[in-house]
């Protein structure tokens, strides 16, 4: 693995660290599943260079494997780990910071990347956790529900209350509480006769890839950007505010059209 490619900082590289942090949990757990045909963690060493650490394996909150510049063994704790890759089939799976520095490239550079790179890289697909604990798991738990045909469960992941403070504000209107409180029921009543009529839909199988639009630190919402593969190749690009309770915890607003 090339280690010499330099990378701006940016919120757009910001948010690739962010996803590929929020994703290590899948790494790590399908490292204790299975093997794959490479797989590498990146970490910065005693000299404040990233690097990648090569056939990785994980123990006590600890990576273990090679350096490739000098087949040295090294040991990486998780907590300093930024980034992480998988290869399946010739397809690379994770590989944030690879990622983002090819789409910095030219049509032109990409194509002369790709064949020295050897690999597929496509859409990609975001493995966050299916809680609460990020506005992307939210989404994800959302669609687990409407997959499982759990009408409690979805209802679990929306915040009918702040969807309706979001609505009353486009709209011009005044936020009184009475209101807000009026709009959240009438909210809630034509979601749940939305999914009874209309049925709920079906993620199985689905890859999904996440952006983040806006961030509102002082609302505590996010603007966030799913794209959806399905798995005869069709893709669907929704947005979604996705505002953070008292409880630190994610809950689904209303869907931009």
């Amino acid at each position: 693995m090339n280690n010499k490619a330099k990378i701006e900082v940016s919120n757009e590289y910001l948010y690739v660290l962010y996803k590929a942090k929020n994703t290590l949990w899948h790494f790590i757990n399908q490292l204790e599943k299975r093997s794959f045909d490479y797989n590498a963690v990146k970490f910065k060493d005693e000299k404040g260079i990233y690097v990648w650490l090569e056939t990785v394996k994980y123990e006590n909150n600890f990576f273990s494997g090679i350096l490739p510049e000098n087949n040295g063994k090294k040991n990486v704790s998780a907590d300093g780990v930024i980034d992480w890759m998988l290869v399946e089939k010739g397809r690379l799976i994770g590989g944030y910071t690879i990622r983002f520095y090819r789409d910095s490239l030219s049509d032109e550079e990409k194509i002369n990347f790709d064949i020295d790179f050897g690999l597929r890289i496509d859409n990609g697909n975001d493995f966050f956790k299916p809680d609460l604990s990020t506005p992307e798991g939210a989404l994800i738990s959302l669609e687990n529900f409407y997959t499982e045909h759990s009408l409690e469960g979805a209802l679990s992941c929306k915040d009918f209350y702040k969807e309706a403070i979001n609505v009353l504000l486009e709209t011009g209107k005044d936020v009184e509480e009475k209101l807000i409180q009026e709009t959240a029921e009438l909210l809630k009543l034509a979601f749940i006769e939305n999914l009874q009529d209309n049925g709920m839909p079906n993620f199985k199988n689905v890859e999904r890839v996440f952006n983040r639009i806006i961030y509102n630190k002082e609302e505590k919402k996010q603007l966030i950007e799913e794209k959806l593969i399905y798995d005869n190749g069709e893709e669907q690009i929704n947005k979604f505010w996705i505002s953070e309770n008292e409880e630190k915890k994610w809950k689904i607003l209303d869907l931009v059209e």
